[in-house]
């Protein structure tokens, strides 16, 4: 099998799947070649170029304060039911 490229390895063992298992291959290289989005590595490298007017800042880490200081009651739960 060394003399194979991959190409021809690939080919080999699809053809070896039954039917169900070559469409979730399919599936799965059709999903590999669609475009993602950009890395999120550099979504963080750029974050920092983003010019947020101050007063949008400061109700954000408001509103984070908010919800981070908030406690919810838990759902009555009876077990011996």
């Amino acid at each position: 099998m060394s003399d194979m490229t991959l190409e021809q390895e690939i080919l080999d063992v699809v053809r070896r799947l039954d039917s169900d298992r070559q469409r979730e291959a399919l599936a799965y290289l059709r999903d590999l070649e669609q475009l993602k989005g950009e890395p999120g590595w550099q979504i963080v490298e750029h974050a920092g170029e983003i010019a947020f007017p101050v007063e949008d800042l400061r109700e954000m880490a408001e509103a984070i304060e908010d919800w981070c200081e908030r406690i919810d009651d838990a759902p009555e739960v009876n077990f011996d039911e």
